[in-house]
């Protein structure tokens, strides 16, 4: 018993080791994507809904599938399905991709019980909520990025990692469905997990698969070249694919011009760079890839509108970046209130300026209207005395002259 109990502790604690470096790597992921790319908002899925296109998982599986196993097999394919019904082809590979999505409910089930506060997760409020479903959709963001490691295994790598990333990306759903209290279970589950990838928009995904198949493909025929020379090999590829004949003419018409001979070309180096370059391409795209699963999840799943379109990071950096905004959004505001309230007063002290101004006009126009009128009539004033006094003595020396008479 003791055995047993140091055992689940010792296991219970990587996991927690493991949990927290995952988070840590998965904020480090979405950090970057967020300097890189551009803001987005997702749309909320009406789950539930008969009417729905399936996801591009499906497809692109299949395809990996041919390319993996070779024109061969198309060929038996194209005579299986003439003896093969549809609906029964159909059906073998819904019961497939059903149990993968069995098996990523059950991986969620298993690993989230270890979050310590998913045990509290009928008393977590909204932004509680918010913050363990950013933990573990970094989690999930790291999980699916480290899926490109299998590019090192060339074309069987290929398939490997579209697998993996489906699996991941039903984890993130089942998991966060569980955290925001609307989980996902039984057959109905499954179909609303496929209905919600249907609506992310996963077209990155053909991208990714085109530049992987491509890198795939070059690597087989530099290991081929290894040994058989690169010359035969280029005569080779082009007899079996008319389209690819005309290419690998030119480059032997241009080697041959040049003096150079294919056949005595060192290509280790480049041997050893196509699978790196394998690696970045498929960490890259699938960093992005699960960020639309992820995106689409808490846009369906978050109570409010304003947790789904948060950017997922990390919880403690999201909240202080959503703070800053929130606050330097309210400092503009009040910024721009204090000027209107600025320009008002200065309109109205310029409107009681002009009022003055024109009043004081006004007075200036009667004061100086008032002086004239003064002046006037203090410059008439001595003229009429004038013409009094001379009035008077004509009058006086008339009546001496009428006397003396």
């Amino acid at each position: 018993m003791a055995k047993q109990s140091t055992l689940s502790k010792g296991i219970s604690s990587v996991g927690a080791f493991t949990r927290n470096n995952l988070e840590r790597m998965g904020a480090i992921i979405d950090s970057i994507n967020a300097k890189t790319g551009k803001p987005q908002q997702f749309k909320a899925v009406n789950l539930g809904d008969e009417d729905y296109q399936q996801d591009l998982f499906r497809e692109q599986t299949l395809k990996a599938t041919q390319q993996l196993l070779g024109p061969r097999l198309a060929t038996y394919g194209k005579y299986a399905k003439k003896v093969v019904p549809n609906s029964l082809f159909d059906s073998t590979v819904d019961g497939a991709f059903a149990q993968i999505a069995k098996l990523a409910a059950s991986w969620s089930q298993m690993d989230l019980p270890n979050q310590h506060r998913f045990a509290n997760i009928a008393n977590l409020d909204d932004e509680e909520r918010y913050a363990l479903a950013t933990d573990i959709a970094n989690q999930n963001r790291a999980l699916a990025t480290l899926g490109g490691l299998t590019g090192l295994a060339g074309l069987p790598g290929l398939l490997a990692d579209t697998l993996w990333l489906l699996l991941v990306s039903l984890r993130t759903v089942y998991q966060l469905g569980a955290v925001y209290n609307k989980p996902l279970t039984g057959k109905q589950g499954v179909k609303m997990a496929y209905e919600l990838l249907a609506n992310a928009d996963l077209s990155k995904m053909q991208e990714k698969q085109a530049l992987l198949a491509g890198i795939g493909i070059g690597k087989g025929l530099l290991d081929n070249a290894q040994s058989n020379g690169l010359h035969n090999e280029l005569k080779n590829l082009g007899l079996k694919n008319k389209n690819v004949n005309f290419y690998a003419e030119q480059v032997d018409n241009i080697a041959s011009q040049v003096g150079i001979d294919l056949d005595k070309i060192n290509l280790s180096w480049l041997r050893r760079f196509l699978p790196a370059t394998a690696v970045i391409v498929g960490m890259r795209y699938n960093s992005q890839l699960i960020d639309e699963v992820i995106g689409v999840a808490q846009a369906t799943f978050a109570p409010e509108a304003k947790l789904a379109n948060r950017s997922i990071t990390d919880d403690s950096s999201s909240e202080e970046r959503v703070k800053k905004n929130t606050n330097s959004n309210d400092e503009k505001q009040n910024h721009q209130s204090d000027n209107e309230e600025k320009a008002a007063d200065k309109a109205k002290d310029d409107k009681t300026k002009d009022h003055k101004t024109k009043d004081d006009k006004a007075k200036d126009h009667k004061t100086k209207a008032d002086e004239t009128e003064s002046k006037v009539q203090a410059a008439s004033e001595p003229v009429a005395k004038t013409t009094d006094e001379e009035s008077v003595d004509e009058n006086y020396k008339k009546a001496q002259a009428s006397n003396k008479e």
